[in-house]
């Protein structure tokens, strides 16, 4: 019944009604018009009204039931879109793998009937290693983190491929986890992480009553955060291996850099050794102390610049972006060196992700025009400012030291040789380089880098 079938029958029926007792009263029951057959059709009228309202409230009830049924069913499907495109935004936003399995546990506990969740993920080695758990009695889920493929509910399914579903948790031979046993979960079902064929780890969900779990529907939801999980596993890995590839990349190139500078220094200090020697030989004391003076500025500025390439392989060490990298940075030298520093953020660079090469050439530039700062300009202050602007990040480092002119600077020399520096690392990401200097009026190095949003970065990776 349809509330369309209802309005008609609303009227169809009482008109029907009313035609007949007005054909009874007029042409077959005249005496029906005389008391006490009067009172007899005024029965049969009220028991028929009676009737029929009782059954149009009868089909009102069950359509109102229905509705309530419907709207039900509604909002559940709703909270579970709700919950997949959760775990989705959280897969897009980010390549962090805990933010990821925060908001897939959260979307499990919130619309099915599992009391807990916990991902495992598939080591390089082979094992299952736990990487979330979410839910009650941590301690007896958490009672081994690892596990062998094929060992336990967890590696079963890793195993297999297959769901694993375990109706009696307490008595199920393939529980290897004791605190499990005595836990009072009783449900379990554990669900592989596939990508592209490849089983990269295991969702595993739990839960105190045995008859839950078990509908198709909530399969089919945590099939589906499932894939998304397993697709951030795979993201998560790839972004692992292009940052350790660059930062290992970046720390080969200042390897090399920095044993350049020992070579010429030691160098230089052994041939002045042998000048020493010989001066020393003929009596010429003053000009071997003169050697000997140059000899330790020589050891002193390297030891500077060794100084300065520790402190910047340290700073670029843990993996933080940009603005937390220089701002550290920045300290320390301004300690080291003795100079005034300010680091000026622009209102949009604070939530910008940039990709690791970006950043480490980003950073190198910075470091590089401060390490000219301390050693040729005799600046009071240094001010680096970075901002976003149309969709290029722009950085920038002005001073107030001596200055020079770019354009009379000596070649295969500072500044010339900086300079080079800068602008190759500037173009090695994609960008641009200007210095603008001139004598006594300090030096500014503008670097301009296109940019990538990170949500744009992890749509190109699931794409190709």
């Amino acid at each position: 019944m349809t509330l369309g079938r209802l309005k008609w029958l609303a009227i169809v029926l009482p008109t029907l009604f009313l035609t007949a007792v007005w054909v009874l009263l007029h042409d077959v029951a005249i005496e029906l018009h005389r008391y006490p057959g009067i009172l007899v059709l005024f029965g049969v009228t009220v028991l028929a009204v009676a009737v029929f309202a009782f059954g149009v409230f009868a089909v009102v009830n069950r359509l109102e039931r229905r509705i309530v049924d419907q709207n039900q069913e509604l909002e559940q499907r709703t909270s579970e879109l709700e919950a997949v495109l959760a775990v989705g935004r959280a897969a897009s936003s980010s390549l962090e793998l805990q933010e990821l399995l925060e908001a897939s546990m959260d979307a499990i506990l919130d619309v099915t009937s599992a009391d807990i969740a916990e991902v495992w993920v598939r080591s390089s080695q082979g094992e299952l290693t736990l990487a979330r758990h979410r839910g009650l009695d941590g301690d007896a889920f958490a009672e081994r983190t690892r596990f062998r493929i094929g060992e336990g509910l967890p590696g079963l399914t890793a195993a297999t491929g297959e769901p694993v579903v375990v109706r009696d948790l307490a008595r199920d031979p393939r529980v290897v986890r004791d605190a499990l046993r005595t836990a009072e979960f009783e449900a379990y079902v554990g669900l592989p992480l596939r990508h592209r064929g490849e089983i990269v780890g295991a969702l595993g969900v739990a839960s105190r009553d045995a008859e839950r779990l078990a509908s198709g529907r909530e399969l089919r939801l945590l099939e589906g955060i499932g894939e998304r999980v397993a697709l951030a596993i795979v993201n998560a890995r790839l972004h692992e291996q292009v940052l350790d590839g660059a930062v290992l990349e970046e720390r080969v190139r200042i390897a090399r850099e920095l044993h350049d500078g020992l070579a010429q220094v030691l160098g230089y200090i052994n041939t002045q050794t042998q000048a020493v020697k010989r001066l020393l030989a003929v009596g010429r004391i003053d000009d071997g102390r003169a050697e000997l003076d140059a000899m330790e500025e020589a050891a002193r500025a390297v030891y500077a610049d060794v100084r300065e390439a520790i402190v910047g392989l340290r700073t670029s060490l843990p993996r933080q972006s940009l603005v937390p990298s220089l701002r550290e940075y920045l300290e320390e030298f301004c300690a080291m060196a003795g100079v005034e520093g300010s680091l000026d953020v622009g209102e949009n660079v604070g939530e910008l992700e940039l990709r690791p090469e970006v950043e480490i050439q980003a950073l190198r530039i910075v470091q590089e025009a401060l390490t000219n700062v301390r050693k040729h300009a005799a600046a009071v202050s240094v001010t680096v400012g970075v901002d976003l602007i149309d969709g290029a990040l722009e950085v920038t480092v002005v001073d107030d030291g001596r200055g020079f002119d770019p354009a009379a600077a000596p070649r295969g020399r500072w500044p010339r040789f900086g300079l080079q520096t800068m602008r190759e690392r500037a173009e090695a990401a994609g960008g641009r380089f200007v210095v603008e200097s001139s004598p006594g009026a300090g030096t500014r190095v503008d670097v301009t880098i296109p940019v990538v949003a990170h949500a744009e970065v992890a749509h190109a990776s699931r794409a190709g």
